[in-house]
């Protein structure tokens, strides 16, 4: 089978012959992960005083010490009992998806094409929504102007449809999000407000991305067992997170094992740190038994910025060489 084929059966429970990989070894990986070219920043990282700083295309402030960390945000764009007057950027205009319908087309003539993930440029409902309010305004907005929260809401979730299309039209596989939800040891906010204020838009925007002959990726991030079977129902077809120690594997996959697929590296923030080699192989072993034990359910993948959370060269090495060695299905 080919490498589109192969993910198709991990993340359908339908028997690939191995895990599809996406490893930074320098070997065959099965998937291209496809980000557009989007609105440009108004204003790049600049020194300001003794730091950087820049003003993104939302026009969010931001701030760092070093080119180093991610950055702060400091000042939002949008004051939500104006949020109808706010302007989103041109992220959806289909010049800026040139480049991935060109690397599509490219795959597709390959004997072993890929399967290709597409990024839309409003990849993010939640972190979407507070990224251009700020974190802490939102939070008071679902108790002070819940209206006009879910207005904004709901006027991000349109323009994802939309951005959802324009990668159908490039042929992409997949659509993938982006929507941290947890806090180390339990959800960022009461799953009645995700339900109240996002789940029908997931729900929709979901069904619609599989309308369109897609399949469902979302990242995110913390403690987020507690809202996955909601995803689920919702129409998510497969989770990329990072950290899974915080829930453990076997209560994960008691949970939602053979029904929803794992896109994971070992776990970032414990074994990856602190563990041996013979830890992180073990912990590789452990996720293969669990979550890759459906007749598929598990991806393969390492954290993108590995040095930025200090993982070794050798860590990074034994876990993809792990998953190519273990993650074989007789």
């Amino acid at each position: 089978m080919n490498s589109r084929e192969r993910v198709k059966r991990a993340i359908h429970f339908q028997g690939p012959d191995h895990i599809p990989h996406y490893l930074p070894d320098g070997k065959k990986n099965d998937i291209l992960w496809l980000w557009a070219d989007l609105a440009p920043e108004i204003q790049p990282w600049t020194e300001y005083e003794g730091h950087q700083r820049r003003i993104d295309a939302w026009g969010v402030v931001w701030e760092r010490v070093n080119e180093e960390t991610f950055g702060e945000a400091i000042s939002w764009p949008v004051e939500i009992t104006r949020q109808d007057e706010y302007i989103f950027p041109d992220d959806n205009n289909e010049r800026y998806f040139s480049g991935i319908k060109a690397k599509i087309e490219e795959n597709n003539r390959l004997e072993d094409a890929k399967y290709c993930l597409g990024v839309p440029g409003f990849s993010s409902l939640n972190e979407g929504t507070h990224n251009i309010m700020g974190l802490a305004n939102m939070f008071a907005a679902y108790y002070d102007h819940p209206n006009e929260l879910k207005g904004l809401i709901a006027r991000l979730a349109e323009q994802q449809r939309q951005a959802f299309r324009i990668l159908a039209d490039c042929g992409c596989d997949g659509v993938m999000g982006y929507d941290d939800w947890g806090l180390q040891n339990r959800l960022m906010v009461n799953p009645k407000l995700i339900n109240e204020f996002f789940m029908p838009h997931y729900r929709e925007n979901w069904q619609f991305a599989h309308e369109l002959g897609m399949d469902v990726w979302l990242h995110s991030c913390g403690y987020t067992i507690d809202i996955l079977p909601a995803f689920i129902d919702a129409g998510l077809n497969v989770i990329q997170m990072d950290q899974q120690e915080n829930m453990g594997l076997e209560n994960l996959d008691q949970k939602v094992g053979g029904k929803l697929a794992f896109w994971c590296p070992v776990d970032i923030q414990k074994t990856m740190i602190d563990g041996s080699i013979e830890d992180v192989v073990s912990y590789v072993k452990r996720m293969i038994a669990t979550l890759g034990n459906h007749q598929g359910g598990l991806v393969s993948m390492a954290y993108s910025t590995p040095e930025s959370v200090h993982h070794t060269p050798e860590k990074l090495a034994a876990m993809s060489e792990a998953f190519r060695k273990y993650g074989v299905y007789e």
